[in-house]
Parts: C-alpha cells; structure tokens; sequence
C-alpha cells in the first residue's frame, strides 16, 4: 500500500512538473511559433485546405502580433508613469523639507519607514485574502 501511495505521488508530481514547464515555453512563445501552433492543431482538428492554412495563420499571426505590441505597450506605460510617480515623491520631500525643521523631518522619515515597514508585514496577509493588489 505504502509502494503505490509512493508512485502515485511521484507520478503527480511529474504530471505537475512537465504541464507547468509547457506552459512556461507557451508564454514565451514570439507571434510566428504562436501562430504555427494554432495553425496546426485546428488542421489536425478541423482537416484544413491549403488556403485555410493560410488565412488562418495570417488571422492569428495578425492578432498575436497585435497582443505582443500592447503588452509591450502596458509596460512602457507603467514604465513612464513609475517614473513620474517617483519625479513627484522627490519634489513632495523637497518641499516637505523646506517646511519643517531638521529635527521634525528626521523624525517624519523614521515615523514613515516605521509605517512602510508595518504595511510590508501586513502585506502578505492582504494579498493572501485577496484585498491587495498583486
């Protein structure tokens, strides 16, 4: 009994192994392999003709090209606003500085590190129930 609760959980394991590495290789996929392996398997599944091969290759060759340019553009996006985001936190501290004493904005800092460090704990327990954002 002992024997084959022991294979059952290397086979899952296994299983589990080799779908999460073919996943890995689908996402890195660039649109043309993408393209080809759709083309390929609606022909197996559907008998394709020649010209349908064709047209649906360039259908989804069109469409993954598409997706590949807004996730790079998404990127960029978040990017340019990561930036501007910091661009305005450094002016905020400058102007922050300028208006309290060297003392007073010691003290902030350290009251602020002590509150990021707080949020970094409670952190975890957010996203894990799914109030946060990932």
């Amino acid at each position: 009994m002992k024997r084959i609760m022991f294979l059952l959980v290397i086979l899952t394991v296994t299983v589990l192994q080799s779908e999460a590495q073919q996943r890995r290789e689908r996402g890195n996929m660039d649109p043309e392999k993408m393209a080809e392996r759709v083309t390929e398997h609606m022909d197996k599944e559907l008998a394709l003709s020649d010209d349908q091969k064709k047209e649906v290759y360039a259908l989804f060759l069109e469409s993954s090209k598409k997706r590949e340019e807004m996730r790079n553009q998404e990127k960029k996006e978040r990017e340019a606003a990561r930036e501007k985001m910091k661009a305005d936190r450094d002016a905020h501290q400058t102007k922050l500085k300028e208006i309290l004493s060297e003392e007073q904005f010691i003290k902030w800092e350290e009251i602020q590190k002590k509150n990021r460090e707080r949020m970094r704990e409670r952190g975890g327990d957010r996203l894990r129930r799914g109030n946060g954002v990932q």
